[in-house]
């Protein structure tokens, strides 16, 4: 015992103490083998700094380290360790050590990972543009693309879209700088406008309304005849038809007291000549009709009728922006009957995508005259602009 109390505090130091201590009895028939003491020992971690042991050490009679034998488990009672010697202790040492290196481990490999999603994604999206396999691109390759994606996304008809890239194509080789200024010119040139009303030498200028009911087409009259009689100073008379809505007759009339513009009301066809004899020394007549749906083929006869009898120096065609790109169509292609010359769109400000306006007025080739956007008179009107128009289409706003 004493030769193992040296040669533990050898190998422990000063502060070791002896846990303990026991004498293994010799097997049966180990005649020759001399009998075994087996010491375990260990370092207090409250005065030393030396990691804590508690490795068994045996030591023989002749004072010669052994290594320990097997035992077999008793049902007697262990001495308790302390805190610092038993296995839990040792366990969250061990965590604490490996909990930062694994953090670290787990940043490098999430930095990889995402690094490979970003190369795949650079990938993917050079593929797209080079290629051009993607249906948003409608075939196209790079800025081109992104050009193409932006008239898709004003909801301008893909076939319009890809002609007006095409035509873009035509007018340089390569995108540049400047390619936007390039970009809004030809989406202007696609989208032909009439200009300001232009007045007659040998009497007045013959102006009427069409449309469906509800298209906005006796406010844009009170906006157009309070703005040429009060700011342009012009002789303005209002000619309606509108017998049919309720109280249709009234309102026009008040409209025209407050801004002091004579008013003249048909109920037929056989009336138009004296209502426009009436107004013959004015300078522009506006003509209010009823509104007509364009699948009723007996309204659109009567509305074809009235207007064979006025003979209107301008057919404006007033249509709402909100209405959907399929019936603008259908609108322009029944109302074509009645030679509309001009195409006048109202509400603006109640949608945010224009596309559909863009699409009816390129298609048709049927120069827009003005745009609506609310409901005070005279003001919320403009006259057409392409670039204008253009740039707002491009927004995605309204007036």
């Amino acid at each position: 015992m004493k030769e193992a109390l040296l040669q533990i505090k050898d190998d422990l130091g000063d502060n070791a103490m002896i846990l303990k201590t026991r004498k293994i009895p010799r097997k049966m028939f180990a005649l020759g083998e001399q009998a075994e003491i087996e010491v375990t020992a260990a370092v207090d971690d409250t005065t030393t700094s030396q990691p804590a042991s508690f490795q068994p050490i045996k030591v023989s009679e002749t004072g010669v380290y052994s290594h320990p034998k097997m035992q077999k488990k008793t049902a007697a009672a262990k001495p308790a360790l302390p805190d610092a010697l038993k296995p839990e202790a040792a366990q969250n040492r061990e965590q604490i050590q490996i909990a930062p290196r694994a953090e670290a481990l787990t940043e490098q490999f999430n930095l990889v990972e995402l690094r490979g999603d970003i190369r795949e994604m650079k990938e993917l999206l050079a593929s797209i543009l080079a290629t051009g396999e993607s249906s948003a691109a409608g075939g196209f390759a790079g800025p081109w693309a992104i050009l193409y994606k932006r008239l898709v996304d004003s909801e301008i008809s893909a076939e319009i879209a890809e002609d007006l890239i095409h035509k873009l194509k035509n007018t340089t080789d390569t995108p540049e700088k400047s390619i936007n200024k390039k970009f809004i010119s030809v989406l202007a040139e696609s989208f032909p406008v009439s200009g300001p009303l232009t007045l007659k030498m040998d009497g007045p200028l013959v102006v009427a309304m069409v449309g469906p009911t509800g298209s906005g087409k006796t406010t844009t009259i009170a906006k157009l005849a309070a703005y040429y009689s009060m700011n342009k100073n012009n002789v303005v008379s209002i000619i309606t038809a509108d017998t049919y809505r309720i109280a249709a007759i009234e309102q026009i009339r008040t409209f025209a007291e407050i801004v002091g513009i004579g008013v003249q009301v048909v109920f037929s066809p056989e009336e138009v000549a004296d209502a426009l004899a009436a107004c013959e020394n004015d300078d522009i007549v506006f003509v209010d009709t009823a509104g007509r749906s364009q699948r009723n083929t007996e309204h659109m006869r009567e509305l074809e009728t009235f207007l064979e009898a006025l003979k209107p120096d301008e057919t404006h065609l007033t249509m709402s922006a909100t209405t959907k790109d399929s019936d603008l169509k259908d609108i322009i292609k029944r109302y074509k009957d009645l030679k509309i010359n001009r195409l006048l769109i109202t509400k603006l400000d109640e949608t945010t995508k224009l596309g559909n306006v863009f699409n009816v007025v390129s298609k048709a080739g049927i120069a827009a005259s003005y745009f609506t956007a609310g409901q005070s008179v005279p003001d919320d009107i403009e006259l057409a602009q392409p670039v204008r128009f253009v740039q707002r289409l491009l927004e995605g706003s309204s007036l």
